[in-house]
């Protein structure tokens, strides 16, 4: 159904949706039911699925005046992303999952807080978790070591990533960001990172803006212990995510200019890399043997990311996990550690 074309777009939020037909009316629902001016257009784009999720999604852009429904064939939550991006005509993108849901009044906290506080082209918010595994849970902040409402300001990119990194969750749905910022620099999802694809997103969009302000109101729900999701199955599927953000950040700081990165900033992605691997390669100590084979396969091509990283460092059972993993090899090391895990 056509939304009221007299009221210009300010938001467009992009749905990737695939296999959710679970949750996928409690997402749009809350979308569709924000208060104030209908300033925003939703794009479901049905990457694929396979069960009704991609009827479903029919359906609502019939009857939810702002819902489009885009098509495509699977090819994952970043190509998915870069679908959405591609279609989207507001001054404002925003990322919903499929599987979470806005709050009830989030829409009208952003358009306050745009108005309140411009001249900014990436907001971050807070985020609320709901526990799928628990019912009758309800949402509730997580536990952040540091937030810090209001304007920050750089000019050194580790500090930046730090900063966002400090202040939770790596992934793009707490973010408001201007359309023409994305667009200028260029940055896109990269369809062959197939798990965890936010993070080299957010490494490269920082390197092109120094000034973000933090917003303090949750802009996600985020329904965490989901079986199924992305984080919660696949394993071995996690390392060729890390193996693809590896390959593309080797590409871009061997090309011309490094990508305009330099040595220090490299230093400072290849650590944020590491950071992401490090925790996977520990996950892969597992009983199951044929898991730990095709882990340990990822993680012996991840030998440079070794020596890198925070997460293997200080508190003794990762540092012997690295040790184990560095001097026996992979295959070895993840035995090793399962059978003292279990």
């Amino acid at each position: 159904m056509r939304r009221n074309e007299a009221t210009p777009i300010r938001f467009s939020v992009i749905v990737p949706v695939y296999n959710v037909q679970n949750y996928l009316c409690a997402c749009v629902k809350s979308v569709v039911e924000q208060p104030g001016p209908k300033d925003w257009e939703c794009i479901l784009v049905d990457d694929g699925s396979t069960d009704q999720s991609g009827q479903m999604c029919d359906a609502f852009a019939e009857t939810c005046p702002g819902v489009i429904t885009l098509h495509r064939e699977n090819g994952g939550l970043a190509a998915a992303r870069n679908t959405g991006l591609a279609a989207a005509t507001g001054e404002w993108i925003l990322f919903l999952d499929s599987d979470d849901l806005w709050p009830a009044d989030m829409l009208s906290r952003l358009r306050a807080a745009l108005d309140d506080a411009p001249g900014y082209d990436w907001y971050v918010g807070r985020y609320l978790e709901l526990d799928a595994a628990a019912p009758k849970s309800e949402p509730a902040p997580p536990s952040l070591p540091v937030f810090t409402p209001g304007p920050f300001e750089s000019p050194d990119y580790a500090r930046r990533v730090q900063k966002l990194y400090e202040n939770g969750n790596w992934s793009v749905w707490r973010f408001c960001i201007r359309r023409a910022f994305l667009e200028q620099s260029g940055v896109q999802f990269w369809p062959k990172v197939v798990w965890a694809e936010d993070y080299p997103f957010d490494l490269l969009l920082l390197h092109h803006c120094t000034r973000l302000y933090f917003l303090d109101f949750p802009i996600t729900i985020y329904r965490v212990n989901r079986a199924g999701s992305l984080l919660n199955s696949n394993l071995p599927k996690h390392f060729v995510g890390i193996l693809a953000a590896r390959k593309g950040f080797r590409k871009l700081f061997a090309g011309p200019g490094a990508g305009g990165f330099t040595p220090q900033e490299q230093e400072e992605v290849w650590r944020r890399v590491a950071n992401v691997f490090w925790p996977q390669a520990r996950a892969a100590a597992v009983k199951d043997k044929g898991v730990r084979r095709a882990c340990a396969a990822g993680i012996a091509r991840c030998r440079d990311l070794y020596n890198k990283g925070e997460q293997a460092s200080g508190r003794t059972d990762w540092v012997l996990f690295r040790w184990m993993i560095t001097l026996l090899g992979p295959r070895a090391g993840l035995w090793l550690a399962a059978h003292l895990k279990h």
